[in-house]
Formats: C-alpha cells, structure tokens, sequence
C-alpha cells in the first residue's frame, strides 16, 4: 500500500490490447511503439527490397515473440493454471498467469516451454534457409535468405538469452523451479539471487560496451525484478523509490506514521477523489490506534472505490482488530471473490477462521494464501504454524516457524500493537516458538518482544515483563519495549512503574504518534 517495488513492475507492463484467441488476451507492450525506429536504424532500407526485407523480419521477429509466450500459456493450461495474457514487447515478451503453480516442477514445465520452442524456431529457419529454391526472381532471392538466416539467428540469440540463469527471465525461472525442488522455496529465492547477480553485471558490462541501450533499460528491469527475491533488498528497494515518489510511504515504511499522515493528508486535499490516498492514511491511523480516524478513511475509499480488493481487506482488518469477526470475514470473502487469486484475501479468512476455532478451515485459507503470495509475508507462515501446533502436527509448524525466520527476523517475531490479539489462546505455542528461537539465538530482543506480547496478551503480566526487561538489557531505546513493560506494570496495578517507562519513551522517541500515546497514558494513570 505504498509506492513499491511492485508499483514500478506495473508501469513497466504497460500494454494495449491487439486481439483475442480463445479467451485469452493478446497485449502490445509500449515498447514495441520502438520497434519500428529500431528496426529501421539497423536495416537502413534504401530501396523497396530492403524496406520489404526489414517489414518482415519486424513481422517474423513478433510473430516468434508470440509462439514462444503462447507455448508458456499452452503449457500452463495443461497443468490447469489460467493465463490472462501474452504481452508482446520489444527485447520479447511475458506470459501473464493468475497464480503461479503450487508445485515447482509445473513451473519448470511452464518455464521450459517458451525457450524450447524459440530454440525448434531457429532450427527451422535454418532448414528453410538452406533449402532455399533458386527458381525465385533474384530480388526475393536475396530477401527469402536473408530474411530466413536473420530470423534463425535472431532465434538462436533469444534462447541463449532467455536460458541465461538471471531472474525473472525463463532460465532464472526454470534455474527457481530446479533449486526449489531440491532446496525449498526460500533458499532457492537466495540461490537464484545469488547467481543471478553476477550475471546481471555481465549483461550491464556488455550493454556499456556496445552502447546498446536497450539492453540496459532491461537491465534495470531486471535489477528490480532481482531485487523482489529477498526481503532486506526488497524493503530498501522499495524505501528508496519511495523517498523519490511518494514521501508519506517512506515515513510509513520507518514506522513515523504521524509524517506519513501528514503527506497522505496532502495528497488527498490534491486529489480527492483517488482512493489509494485514503486507504494508506487509514493504515497509518491504524498503527498510531486511532481506529476511528481509519475506519472513516475506509468508508470513505469506499464510496470512491466500492470494487477496490484493497479497500475490502482493509474494512475486513478493521472489523478483526475490533473483534468483530463476522464482519470480518465477510469482507475478506468479498475481496476473495472480486479477486479469487489473491493470497492476502485467503490470509484473512484463515485468521479468522483460526480464532474463531475453525482449523481444517483456516489450514485450507492459509495453503492457499501461500501459493498465491509472490511476496515476502513471513505471517501467512507463522499463522499456518500455530494453526498447525492446534492440530498437533508440531513438527509442521516448527518447518512454518522456521521458513517465517529465514524471511524476516523482525517481522515473524513481532507483530502491531493492534494485532496483538492473535496470541490469545496460543500461549502453549508462543512459548515453543520464542522458547526455540532464543534457544539459537539468545541475543534476539525481537524473540523477547514477541513473547512478551503473548504473555500481556495472555494476562501473564509478570512473564511479560521479566521478557521485555531482558530486551530491552539489549536493546534499551526501543519504545515498545516501554511500552508494553508499562502497560503490564499497570495491569498489575504498579502505577509507579508503568509512569517510569512512559516517561522514558518521551525521553527516547522523536516519533509524535509514540509521544502522543505515552502522554495519553500518563495522563490515564494521573486520573487512576
């Protein structure tokens, strides 16, 4: 919900539909606008012949392009994955699936697909080219080899290119879909970055040497598509783009929510009717708890944009931090069927589900939230892990556990101040969680935050605080250590204690949502 990553991924699919085959969707990428500038820079025709030769081979180059997509969606249909469109673009062209498969080994099939019928294409250019019939007027004589020769070359170059084990182009695909089968999807995310890295400078060197530009356009795509495969490089990817772009999503991303507001507030006096501006400042209220203020911005998104998926997983947010589950998971049904590939509707389903006691339920939402995600949401394995630890099946949610971590270390041992309510009931699984974690590393003051949060959510307010005294031994200036230290202190009725710690997040935070709250609770505990 912020500039990202992904936001630019969608600027660069920009495309105009060209037909219709069976339902499916064939799409001309912006690039192609250039096809004809870059066709004629090569070719240079000065007569006729030449303008015929390079009319065609811009003809059979697209019309390659197409069988190599439509090979992808023909071999996607056969393991029952739907394809929306095939976009043709200038350096080639992308297949677009409702969902990735499940299963690695499908998409290696799917992958594979593409390359192995660019590279029957160059073979057969080659066979027409040296059978050519010399009983041709001389002029077609000179276009039918050249035009043949050109395009089985230029086939030949588009397999060596798309095999290249650099993401997301097919061999970096299929190099994802082999790691993955041996390794699981998290190491092959690293592997693949790893091997796709050196491969991109590669590519760069040769663009600067030719001065070829096209080729380090794509780079660029390319870099960012790299960038999608780990957490760390993704979450700075996307606070760059966003210090550039959109400057309330880089405060919200740093958890300054109060500046976030303040520009997403701009933005809406600029532009009123744009629900996006909106739903991120309801997102921001959310996390400084003023619910109120979020749930009129997600009405409000609503009557802008009724049929927005974003729009209804929120209101369904709202209704599950309120408790109000019913609600709840209506809306996250809704988004389901508005978008039924969509990972996060299913995670919402399945947490509700879980608390409302519902497992085989919930384990069902949370398989297919997994599936669907292409992102990184360390969550969906960490509530598939205590949906897992409620059924008994412990060693499952120890392989859940662990795949969370190996995301993000931060974000699969904490979780927002409004979301805390996901931990009640499930202190049985809290403790092995965090008891694990700090058992290999016993410096993590996130694993104590967490578990500490699972105590006060539990009522086990000394347990809590014993927790967030040890975290905050490593880690003294972070606020919500304060603050969860002091709101145990005061469940307990240690009023002393709890005025000591918020007093301290004024003295650490310059963030004005924390002081804010603290000052509110210090003026709470005044009237106590």
């Amino acid at each position: 919900m912020n500039f990202s990553v992904v936001e630019i991924m969608r600027w660069l699919k920009l495309s105009w539909k060209i037909g219709n085959v069976r339902g499916l969707e064939i799409r001309l990428h912006f690039s192609m606008l250039f096809g004809i500038i870059v066709t004629y820079y090569i070719f240079r025709p000065t007569d006729m012949q030449r303008g015929l030769l390079a009319l065609f081979l811009l003809i059979g180059f697209v019309l390659s392009i197409f069988l190599h997509e439509l090979a992808h969606a023909l071999a996607a249909s056969l393991v029952r994955v739907e394809v929306k469109s095939i976009v043709i673009w200038l350096l080639g062209g992308f297949t677009t699936l409702s969902h990735e498969p499940e299963k690695p080994v499908h998409r290696l099939f799917i992958y594979a697909a593409g390359p192995f019928i660019t590279l029957l294409l160059g073979i057969l250019f080659f066979v027409v080219y040296y059978s050519m019939s010399y009983n041709l007027p001389s002029s077609w004589i000179y276009i039918y080899s050249q035009l043949f020769l050109a395009l089985a070359v230029i086939n030949i170059i588009l397999f060596v290119f798309n095999i290249l084990p650099v993401y997301p182009v097919d061999g970096g695909n299929i190099l994802h879909a082999l790691v993955e089968l041996f390794f699981g999807r998290s190491r092959a995310n690293l592997i693949t970055m790893v091997i796709s890295i050196p491969v991109l400078i590669g590519l760069v060197l040769l663009g600067l040497r030719t001065h070829d530009y096209i080729l380090l356009f794509f780079c660029v795509f390319i870099a960012i598509a790299i960038s999608t495969l780990n957490w760390h490089t993704l979450r700075w990817m996307n606070l760059g783009l966003n210090y550039l772009f959109r400057r309330g999503g880089y405060y919200y991303l740093q958890g300054d929510y109060d500046r976030a507001i303040q520009y997403f507030t701009r933005n809406i006096e600029r532009k009123p009717e744009e629900a996006n501006n909106y739903l991120l400042r309801a997102a921001s209220y959310l996390h400084t708890l003023q619910n109120e203020n979020a749930l009129a911005d997600v009405e409000h998104a609503l009557r802008i944009a009724p049929h927005s998926e974003l729009t209804l997983l929120l209101r369904g947010d709202i209704s599950f931090i309120e408790k109000d589950f019913d609600s709840a998971l209506e809306w996250y049904e809704k988004a389901c069927q508005l978008n039924p590939n969509a990972g996060l509707s299913y995670y919402g389903c399945g947490c509700v589900m879980r608390l409302r006691n519902e497992l085989p339920s919930a384990m069902d939402q949370f398989n297919k939230a997994i599936s669907l995600l292409r992102i990184f949401f360390p969550l969906s394995y960490v509530e598939r892990s205590m949906t897992y630890f409620k059924l008994g099946n412990v060693d499952a949610a120890h392989k859940d556990q662990d795949a969370a971590l190996y995301i993000s270390e931060r974000d699969a041992l904490i979780r927002a101040e409004f979301n805390l309510q996901a931990y009640e009931g499930y202190l049985d699984w809290a403790e092995d969680y965090y008891g694990r974690v700090l058992l290999r590393r016993p410096g993590s003051w996130y694993a104590y935050q967490g578990r500490g949060d699972a105590y006060r959510a539990n009522n086990e307010y000394d347990k809590a605080i014993a927790d967030y005294t040890k975290a905050l031994d490593i880690h003294p200036r972070e606020p919500r250590l304060y603050f969860g230290r002091g709101k145990s202190y005061r469940a307990k009725g240690e009023i002393d204690c709890a005025t000591a710690d918020f007093r301290q997040i004024l003295a650490i935070t310059h963030k004005v949502h924390l002081q804010r709250q603290a000052e509110e609770l210090l003026a709470s505990l005044d009237r106590e």
